[in-house]
């Protein structure tokens, strides 16, 4: 189904969490009159088509050409979505907005909240100040030639990043956090450790403490709120980047994660290509499992391709499908495992909401060994309770332009082979 004969509705009815933009976009395709947006449906709508990237630039132009805005279109937010991979028409079409918006009143906050840009800062009332600062001027995006240098990087990376890894085990520390009303007022509802162990690209999962108490089971028998994932180790990676998931890249913006500097791009990846599923196993229902779209970002060393972080989001969900949102950070990091380095799972986060209860999980993965004559692992109780610290979880803004990465000597083995994967810099 079509509307005016540019935009399909279904690309909007996949959106999850947009405010019901892509239905009121498709009125604004069938009515003559301008549909009134703030700033931040504007915004919306824009990375929405970016990520799901189902129209042309010369489509999504001519559409914000019937918008009309009820708050001033600023500078800062034409750079942003410029930066998340905006084109040059879409550009021309927001540049006319400005100009039409530069009377009326500015948004109340930043809706766009790019890290190669910050906040507009107003003058603020009171006695006069004068103040002085130096902004480093924000990271313009790789020109497409680099762009697709990257992505191919990332590929060869993803697709034999298993291959590198050795057998080995490790503890999961799995801490559930729960709030009744669906808000993200969350409360403790205990930690989970298990016994993962991986041997000849094989993950098996054995619970052996569940709040405190000392079990023996596996993570499908486990009965016990929030959610659960698996897959960290290789194949939720190798996924994305397989010929067959279809997926559709995009330039993001450049960050910075653990003091590297980061290529970031979007993707998506229509259900038909998926094998991204989400199981509901309700107390009072049948286990029920769906495989739905989704999209995200990758975060991404610009000279070697290894991969650091990635999210996933959820789109399309089903409405009479028990959960209606689940998305997942996956965050992996240099770990040693016998006398080596290698890249591996450093935490994974899921939020999910299903009826009025959200739920957000946190997954460390510590205390790697070899798989073998080294596998027995002994692990303090109140250890697994520290966290890690939001210097290994949060990204920081990128303000300079990075520095090259040092080129392996003859004596050096392939940048490719990761035990051999260089550190990150001294913090």
């Amino acid at each position: 189904m079509t509307s005016g004969g540019n935009f399909p509705l279904q690309s909007y009815v996949m959106i999850v969490n947009m405010r019901c933009i892509g239905l009121l976009l498709c009125f604004a395709l069938l009515l003559p009159a301008q549909l009134q947006m703030n700033l931040q449906q504007l915004a919306d709508f824009v990375r929405s088509e970016l990520a799901l990237r189902r129209h042309s630039d010369k489509q999504i132009a001519a559409a914000i050409k019937k918008l009309t805005l009820t708050e001033r279109l600023t500078d800062k937010a034409i750079i942003d979505l410029q930066a998340q991979g905006a084109g040059p028409k879409t550009v021309e079409a927001l540049q006319a907005l400005r100009d039409e918006t530069a009377s009326i009143k500015s948004p109340t906050h930043d809706v766009t909240s790019s890290p190669a840009t910050a906040p507009d800062q107003g003058i603020p009332a009171g006695s006069p100040t004068a103040t002085l600062s130096v902004k480093a001027p924000p990271i313009p995006p790789p020109d497409s030639i680099r762009q697709s240098q990257i992505r191919d990087a990332m590929t060869h990376y993803a697709m034999n990043y298993t291959a590198n890894l050795p057998n080995f085990v490790c503890v999961q520390v799995t801490r559930q956090y729960v709030d009744p009303n669906g808000g993200t007022d969350y409360r403790s509802i205990g930690t989970i450790l298990a016994r993962v162990s991986y041997n000849e690209g094989q993950e098996q999962y054995k619970v052996y403490s569940q709040y405190g108490h000392l079990v023996d089971t596996d993570m499908q028998s486990l009965r016990a709120g929030g959610a659960t994932s698996t897959g960290e180790f290789g194949s939720l990676m190798r996924e994305i980047f397989e010929p067959k998931s279809d997926a559709e890249f995009g330039w993001d913006h450049w960050g910075t994660l653990r003091g590297r500097r980061m290529a970031v791009f979007n993707y998506f990846i229509d259900s038909g290509h998926s094998n991204w599923s989400i199981t509901y196993d309700g107390s009072s229902s049948e286990g029920q499992r769906i495989i739905t779209a989704y999209r995200g970002l990758i975060y991404a060393d610009p000279q070697t391709g290894e991969i650091a972080r990635i999210k996933f989001v959820a789109v399309g969900i089903p409405k009479e499908f028990p959960v209606q949102e689940a998305s997942e950070i996956l965050d992996y990091d240099l770990t040693e495992i016998g006398s080596q380095k290698y890249v591996c799972p450093l935490i994974a986060q899921l939020w999910m909401r299903a009826g009025r209860e959200s739920t957000h999980n946190e997954i460390e993965f510590r205390a790697y060994r070899k798989f073998g004559t080294e596998s027995s692992i002994t692990y303090d109780m109140e250890q697994a309770a520290k966290p890690l610290p939001p210097s290994k979880t949060q990204e920081q803004p990128a303000a300079a332009e990075p520095k090259p990465a040092p080129q392996p000597t003859p004596t050096q083995s392939s940048p490719w082979v990761l035990p051999k994967a260089p550190p990150p810099p001294p913090r």
